[in-house]
């Protein structure tokens, strides 16, 4: 079935999107400098000689995710600390000074011979940021990241993902236009995900946050402006009738930091958990970009890859049976003949459903010979022709009427939610709000086996006592990084001399106010009504007392 002009309404996406939605579980790596560090974000003055990974194995990365479902990896072969992982002609700042190997070898080589070799699409994170290069800053460093993309481009086969990071980077004087016209003259089919500057010329964009979690609804469709401006409410929610089809990527990490640290071994997302990542991103329109940090071994953590494996089982699992296969199927209209109510089970993309265009109150009902049990569902519609639909309700008939269950707003290329367990003989799907004829691609109830997720692993030692953590302090503030997004709700600071103190954290863009206080003692403590679970810094800024003298603050943090 050709993509019919007829049914096209608003920015549609291209075909490097599409490929992109079909990819399912995505995977991170970042490794690097700061993983022999033990920090998140290098200064960009470390030694080459201390990357040496002992026993760096991508084979062991790439057919452990293979195994765990995933379709796709990006490597980070370079991070803001401008290290780079490959043998670059263009700096010395990278594997060829290192001792591992002799300087000889060449880690993004190995990792696409293993993505080659396992069936997996293999990208890269090019930092637009770079805290080494001397050049950074001037208009020689657009040619500089230039060549370096070139060399990314051309060496190493087929590349199918570009991550352009926009940390660093407001208001950097880069040729954004360039950079894209490499990638996509060199690598045509590449999909580019990027901020700020670049925002015209991106397929992917940022969901906003770093917690896992797109917003209800979250449309492909946004302002340019709002990926521009790094606007994080509009980045994580999309909007209907928004100039361009760019849709969210999630990228989260398996564990609290990005890069591997050993004391977070113990904590690593639990299946459950995973199953619930996935639920508020792939099941909310987005795709899912699920980090593994290596060691220092050059090896991923098997505690990673079974939670990873474990989740990858049930999600394979809680699909596998349609309830709606043994439904009768009754629609309110049909546009043609071509467009049959059967479609809406099948799974191939090319077979839709489409209502007819006169229809305004369309309607999807399914009718069993006897009651059924069901906890979950997935609708797509058939998001190549773009977002019709910006309105819907599902309703299953009990015996007090029609109950509705879910009131939505985005279908998009999926819709997936769990609930709690619902038994009827009807169940109906009803498009509240249309601006287009909508078409649907697919639609299934299940009944889940959902494990409950443990709650929020109470942190008995200080988070700060992690090696990856840092304060930088002065008389007016303290600047906390906690080494990884750890959930928290419990502060302690020394407060000797201040007279009041705001509180500041970090959502991922830019520092948002939490709370102020005045201080009533010389230790102050800050218990918080929520949990802040998505942030890795904060900052408290002081109102100085008129006795105040400098002194070097301790500071506690913990989840209670």
């Amino acid at each position: 079935m050709k993509n019919k002009p007829i049914f096209n309404y608003g920015p549609i996406p291209n075909d490097r999107q599409l490929e992109w939605y079909d990819r399912g579980l995505m995977a991170f790596i970042h490794f690097g400098m700061n993983t022999f560090t033990d920090m998140e974000w290098g200064e960009g003055d470390a030694s080459p000689d201390i990357f040496n990974p002992t026993e760096l194995d991508c084979r062991q990365w790439i057919k452990n995710l293979k195994e765990a479902g995933f379709t796709s990896a990006i490597l980070t072969v370079k991070h803001h600390d401008g290290f780079c992982l490959w043998q670059s002609e263009y700096t010395d700042y990278c594997v060829k000074s290192s001792k591992w190997k002799e300087g000889k070898s060449d880690v993004f080589r190995e990792f696409t011979d293993a993505c080659r070799e396992f069936g997996l699409k293999a990208g890269f994170y090019l930092s637009p940021w770079d805290r080494h290069e001397k050049t950074y800053g001037t208009p020689a460093y657009t040619e500089y990241y230039n060549n370096q993309l070139k060399e990314l481009l051309t060496n190493y086969g087929k590349i199918w993902d570009v991550w352009w990071d926009g940390a660093g980077s407001m208001g950097a004087a880069y040729d954004w236009s360039l950079w894209e016209n490499t990638v996509h003259t060199l690598q045509p089919d590449a999909v580019i995900f990027g901020a700020m500057g670049s925002a015209n010329l991106v397929d992917v964009r940022w969901v906003g946050n770093e917690k896992g979690m797109a917003g209800k609804p979250c449309f492909a469709n946004i302002d340019v402006s709002s990926i521009f401006n790094e606007i994080t409410s509009e980045l994580n929610t999309g909007k209907f009738d928004g100039e361009k089809f760019a849709p969210a990527e999630v990228d989260v990490s398996i564990r609290p930091g990005w890069f591997y640290h050993k004391e977070q071994d113990e904590f690593v997302r639990s299946p459950e958990n995973l199953m619930n990542l996935w639920f508020s991103s792939i099941g909310r329109n987005a795709g899912l970009l699920l980090n593994f940090p290596p060691d220092k071994r050059g090896k991923i953590n098997e505690k990673d890859f079974a939670s990873a494996k474990a989740f990858y089982k049930n999600l394979r699992e809680s699909f596998e049976n349609n309830l709606l296969e043994n439904a009768d199927i009754k629609v309110s209209s049909l546009y043609s003949d071509e467009y049959k109510k059967e479609n809406i089970l099948l799974r191939e993309k090319e077979s839709i459903f489409a209502f007819g265009s006169e229809d305004k109150n369309p309607e999807i009902e399914f009718i069993f010979n006897k009651k059924i049990k069901f906890n979950a569902v997935k609708i797509s519609e058939a998001i190549k022709y773009g977002h019709h639909i910006k309105g819907f309700t599902l309703s299953a008939y009990t015996e007090n009427g029609w109950l509705t269950f879910i009131k939505g707003e985005c279908i998009g290329n999926m819709y997936a939610e769990s609930f709690g367990e619902i038994e009827t003989d009807r169940i109906k799907l009803n498009i509240t709000d249309f601006a287009s004829i909508p078409l649907i691609d697919f639609m299934g109830v299940y009944n889940l086996k959902i494990g409950e997720e443990k709650g929020n692993k109470a942190f008995k030692k200080d988070i700060l006592k992690n090696s990856a953590a840092k304060i930088i302090q002065d008389k007016n503030s303290m600047d906390i990084n906690l080494g990884g997004i750890y959930p928290f709700n419990f502060i302690k600071f020394d407060s000797a001399g201040l007279e009041s103190y705001e509180l500041w954290v970090f959502n991922g863009s830019e520092l948002e106010f939490l709370k102020e206080n005045k201080v009533k003692s010389d230790t102050e403590e800050i218990k918080l009504e929520e949990i802040i679970d998505y942030a890795y810094r904060l900052v408290l800024k002081f109102k100085l007392s008129s006795s105040y003298e400098f002194i070097n603050r301790n500071a506690e943090i913990y989840l209670i």
